[in-house]
């Protein structure tokens, strides 16, 4: 089974296609990101009840007789929980042994969240001292708020040091991390982890109003010096907002550990909203400035960047030997065409290029000016076609790619349950838990598109959902072979059309762009596939329940 959800304003979808066989490969790369992501969160599932399960372990509150001060239970190893109430505690913590830290809004995603909260705040202003320091293997803090205005030296929210392996920083709101030190220290980082801890999760954060004369990133992944890397990094569906340098760089995400002299793979930088970038000197939202070998950057929305320079870049690739490993797809780049979507330095050695391809680069005619199109500028060595041509999840990855003459008809249902996964995003495919709605809803859907010119009509209703989608124009048609779900049956074929529709619902109706995927995997049609996205809705892929696709 699959499934859809009406999705929220800001998405966090994935569709992935490589510049060959463009819609064939698109959902094989589409399942292999959901499916990262999902992975992710299983993991991450599973430590939290390791750390915070079975009845050995012991449960301890703050504030209490026994535990005034978070520390005090910290400091009591019996406390392999640690649950903190709502309040204001002004204390700089550290962490030297495993356990879970729960605050009020533990399990609560922090992007948005309004309610009591447990906010921590340092206690000394003077020098680099975190609000959380994290120095052991397998330690979850969720549900907090944390604050640390500082006055000289650097600025730091949480800090993970080298031991701190396993490390979950989840649905904390990490608001007001600053420092007024103009000197050489005067950095500021919502969350630093510091010279090469591993397997470190970073999820459902808002980190937001960092400050600091010097550089002043969301998330740095450091040292320059170190020998030691970090590896198996996740840092997924994370608001990054209002981070300021007053003389420097600004960064959402910041990785330079080793300064290229290290391997810092498995690092997946993905569904974050980074927005509202202030550099003195310059501006990266995600800066890749040091070796990481096959990392992904997917799903994520950046705007606007500000930078007295032209060095204003969404995704930054420096001192990167393995530059070329690089897929950086699904990204809406909404900073206009003053800035790049993605850019490399010129002095990296090697061949090769990043795999820029399925982005959206603000204009439907693609990045500029290396590029056709009038969108985000795009440096020499980036593979930026084909691009999307709507902003994600909605559009379709065909910009640059001409549509191929032919048709493509259909009609059936398929089903109508939305599947979630953990951490309550929609799962696609494949269908990962069972449903827990009725089995049996089904949404409709006739479509008849050919080329070229393109032209047709469709129509979809999903009654349980309340949502009918009728097209008011289709702009585009794209076939290719095989078939992305059944690439092993003779003669299968995959059909990509786009356009614009009218999304009807008993609360009203609005005018969306719209792509629907299909495969024809051979008669009789029971392995066909379909699928549909709008700006607000989102079903499939899907195997029929009944009906056909065919694709000529």
């Amino acid at each position: 089974m699959k499934g859809k959800k009406s999705m929220r304003s800001k998405s966090y979808s994935h569709y992935i296609c490589a510049s060959t066989t463009v819609a064939a490969n698109h959902g094989v790369i589409q399942m292999t990101t959901k499916l990262l992501g999902f992975l992710a969160m299983v993991a991450v599932f599973a430590t939290l009840l390791t750390l915070g399960g079975g009845a050995a372990q012991a449960a301890c509150s703050v504030p209490s007789l026994t535990y005034p001060t978070i520390q005090a239970a910290v400091n009591d190893s019996s406390c392999n929980t640690i649950n903190v109430a709502p309040g204001i505690y002004v204390e700089n913590v550290t962490i030297n042994r495993s356990l879970t830290l729960n605050g009020a809004q533990a399990g609560v995603d922090a992007r948005g969240r309004i309610g009591p909260e447990s906010t921590v705040q340092g206690a000394n202003p003077i020098g680099a001292n975190s609000v959380f320091r994290i120095n052991a293997a397998n330690v979850t803090i969720d549900g907090f708020m944390v604050k640390n205005p500082i006055t000289t030296g650097a600025a730091i929210g949480i800090n993970v040091k080298t031991a701190g392996n396993g490390a979950v920083i989840i649905n904390n709101i990490i608001d007001g991390v600053t420092t007024s030190d103009t000197g050489v220290n005067g950095t500021a980082q919502a969350v630093y982890l510091e010279n090469g801890p591993d397997s470190v999760s970073i999820l459902q954060n808002d980190l937001k109003n960092v400050r600091s004369n010097r550089s002043a990133k969301g998330v740095t992944i450091g040292d320059s010096s170190s020998v030691n890397s970090s590896v198996n990094i996740a840092i997924q569906e994370n608001w990054i907002e209002n981070i300021t340098s007053d003389t420097r760089g600004a960064y959402g995400v910041s990785v330079n550990n080793g300064n290229g002299s290290t391997a810092n793979s498995g690092l997946v930088i993905q569904n974050n909203t980074i927005s509202t970038l202030t550099g003195g000197g310059w501006v990266h939202a995600i800066g890749l400035e040091a070796n990481t070998p096959g990392v992904f950057v997917m799903g994520n929305s950046i705007n606007p960047l500000a930078s007295p320079s032209s060095d204003a870049v969404a995704v930054w690739v420096e001192a990167n030997p393995s530059f070329s490993t690089a897929s950086v797809n699904e990204n809406n780049f909404d900073v206009t065409i003053a800035a790049y979507g993605i850019a490399v330095h010129p002095a990296i050695p090697g061949t090769g290029a990043v795999d820029g391809t399925c982005n959206w680069w603000g204009d439907p005619n693609g990045p500029g000016p290396v590029g056709p199109g009038l969108g985000a500028m795009v440096s020499p060595r980036v593979t930026y076609t084909p691009w999307l041509t709507a902003p994600a999840p909605v559009g379709a990855c065909l910009g640059g790619v001409p549509s191929t003459p032919g048709k493509v008809t259909g009609g059936g249902q398929i089903e109508s349950d939305p599947v979630f996964s953990l951490l309550g995003d929609l799962l696609s495919l494949p269908a990962l838990i069972p449903s827990l709605a009725d089995p049996n809803a089904q949404a409709t859907f006739g479509f008849t598109v050919k080329c070229c010119p393109a032209a047709g009509n469709l129509e979809y209703n999903d009654h349980s959902m309340d949502v009918r989608i009728k097209a008011q124009s289709i702009d585009a048609l794209s076939i290719s072979s095989p078939g992305t779900s059944c690439p092993a049956a003779p003669g299968s074929k995959h059909a990509t059309f786009t356009g614009t529709a009218s999304v009807i619902r008993s609360t009203g109706t609005t005018t969306e762009d719209f792509t629907v995927e299909v495969d024809d995997c051979g008669e009789p049609g029971s392995a066909d596939t379909f699928s549909i996205r709008t700006t607000t809705y989102s079903n499939g892929p899907s195997t029929l329940i009944g009906g056909n696709i065919q694709i000529h």
